[in-house]
C-alpha cells in the first residue's frame, strides 16, 4: 500500500501529534508499506524555522526509509488568531502548490486535523495523487476551541469552522478519531456519516516501562523510598489548569510522606512558581523541562502521574495517559475526558473534577494510605497498556487503511 500522510507537524518537532504520526508511519513502513509524508518546514514550538531547514521553499529528505517532503509556511507561535490563521493557510497553499506535484500515485491519504484549515487543501492533494482520503481527527475543531473559551459559538470564525468541518467530513472517504468518545460525538452530530472509526494513540512499551524505575531518580526528585511520589510532566499551559495541583499540594502539606513534583515548562510556569512560593509549599518542587531520553526513567520512578485539564473535554484523550500506564505509574485524570471512562472501567487510576483540588487531594490520599490498593492499581495499569502498544495500533491501522483503499466499510474497533 502507498500511503501519504499530510500533516503540519512532524519530527524533528516534538509533541504528541508529531510522535504519534512518526511512530505509526515507522511501523507501517516496517510492515512493507511505502510511506510518504507531506509536512511543513519544522518550526514548532518556537515559531521559527529550525536552523538547518531555513532558506528553503521545498525540500525532500529520507527518514528511516520514509520520504518526507517539506514545504514552506509563515511560522508563528503567536496566541493571536490572525498570525496563527496565516500560518495554517500558508502551509495549506504551499502543500498544494509546491508539495503535491511529483509525489506519484497514492492508495490512501491520511490527513491530520487539527488544524482544520489544512483539510480542504489536503483533500485537493488527495485528488492530485488519486488516493482515498482519511481525515484523522485528533481534536474536534471548533468544539474544543469553544470549550477552552477561546471563541464563542456565535462568532463568525466558529460558524466558518463549523461549515468547514461539515465539508471536510463530507468529502473524506473515512473519518478516524483517536478514541470512541470522539467517534460517538461526531456520529451524533452527523448521523449520516458512515465510515467513522478509531485509530488510537498508543505507547512504545519498550521505551516506557516499569523496569526503568530508579531509587536514585526518586531521590533526585526529592522522594524517600517509602514516599508517594506524585508528578506532573508536560506543558505548563492554560489548557492544563495547573493551579489545582498547587491547591491540592496545600491540602496535603501535613502529609510528609507525599511529595509532588512538576516537570516541564510553558507560558504559565513563572506564575505557578510565584504562587507556590507565596503559598509556602514545601512539598512541591518545580523542575525544568527534561530531555526526551530522560522521561522513561522519570515517569517510571513516579508512583502517580497527574493528568489535569482546565475543564471537561469530551472526546479528548490526553496522550500522557498511555505513557503512564506502560510505566506502571497510576494516572489521576480530569473527569470529562475519555481517559476517565478508560481508567474507571479497568480500575487503572483515579479521577477528579477539573478545578476541584479537594477531589484531587482525596484521590492521592486514597492511593497513599493502602499499599495493596496502590499495587493492584499499578498492575492494572501495566495490563491495560498492552492494548495500546504502538505495534498493536499499527496492525489495527493497517487493517483500517486497507479497507479504505479497497473501498470497503471500515472494521469496528474495540478500545
Amino acid at each position: 500500500m502507498r500511503l501519504l500522510i499530510v500533516t503540519q507537524y512532524f519530527p524533528p518537532e516534538m509533541g504528541a501529534p508529531q510522535a504519534r504520526l512518526y511512530e505509526l508511519a515507522k511501523r507501517l513502513q516496517g510492515m512493507g508499506h511505502e510511506i510518504t509524508v507531506l509536512t511543513s518546514l519544522p518550526n514548532y514550538p518556537t515559531g521559527k524555522i529550525f536552523k538547518e531547514y531555513r532558506g528553503r521553499a521545498r525540500m525532500s529528505e529520507a527518514m528511516e526509509g520514509m520520504r518526507v517532503v517539506r514545504t514552506c509556511l509563515y511560522p508563528s507561535n503567536s496566541s493571536k488568531t490572525l498570525p496563527r490563521l496565516v500560518s495554517y493557510l500558508s502551509f495549506g497553499f504551499s502543500s498544494v502548490l509546491l508539495g503535491a506535484w511529483g509525489l506519484g500515485k497514492q492508495d490512501v491519504v491520511l490527513i491530520e486535523s487539527p488544524p482544520l484549515f489544512l483539510v480542504p487543501f489536503a483533500l485537493f492533494v488527495s485528488k492530485i495523487v488519486r488516493g482515498r482520503a482519511v481525515m484523522m481527527v485528533s481534536d474536534i475543531w471548533p468544539d474544543i476551541i469553544i470549550r477552552m473559551g477561546h471563541a464563542s459559538e456565535k462568532s463568525l470564525s466558529v460558524k466558518a469552522m463549523l461549515w468547514l468541518e461539515k465539508l471536510s467530513y463530507k468529502h473524506s472517504c473515512a473519518v478516524a478519531t483517536t478514541n470512541p468518545g470522539a467517534r460517538d460525538q461526531i456520529q451524533g452530530r452527523f448521523p449520516n456519516l458512515e465510515n467513522v472509526t478509531v485509530i488510537s494513540n498508543g505507547v512504545d512499551t519498550e521505551m516506557f516501562s516499569a523496569k526503568f524505575s530508579s531509587q536514585e531518580r526518586r531521590r533526585a526528585l526529592g522522594a524517600r523510598p517509602d514516599d508517594l511520589l506524585v508528578g506532573y510532566c508536560g506543558l505548563h499551559g492554560l489548557a492544563q489548569g495547573l493551579d489545582v495541583v498547587l491547591e491540592a499540594a496545600l491540602k496535603l502539606k501535613d502529609k510528609p510522606d507525599i511529595k509532588l513534583v512538576m516537570i516541564g515548562d510553558g507560558p504559565t510556569k513563572e506564575e505557578l512558581v510565584r504562587k507556590a512560593e507565596a503559598m509556602a509549599l514545601k512539598n512541591l518542587t518545580f523542575i525544568d523541562r527534561q530531555p526526551k531520553s530522560e522521561m522513561p526513567e522519570i515517569l517510571a520512578s513516579l508512583d502517580v502521574s497527574l493528568v489535569p485539564l482546565a475543564a471537561r473535554f469530551p472526546g479528548t484523550m490526553p496522550s500522557k495517559v498511555y505513557e503512564a500506564l506502560a510505566s506502571g505509574t497510576i494516572p489521576i485524570v480530569a473527569k470529562g475526558c475519555e481517559a476517565e471512562a478508560l481508567i474507571t472501567q479497568f480500575d487503572a487510576g483515579r479521577s477528579y473534577e477539573p478545578g476541584d483540588s479537594q477531589e484531587m487531594a482525596t484521590a492521592i490520599l486514597d492511593l497513599c494510605e493502602d499499599t495493596s490498593v496502590l499495587e493492584r492499581t499499578r498492575n492494572n495499569c501495566l495490563s491495560l497498556s498492552k492494548r495500546f502498544d504502538r505495534s498493536v495500533i499499527a496492525r489495527r491501522t493497517e487493517t483500517i487503511l486497507a479497507a479504505v483503499s479497497e473501498d470497503k466499510p471500515v472494521p469496528k474497533v474495540s478500545w
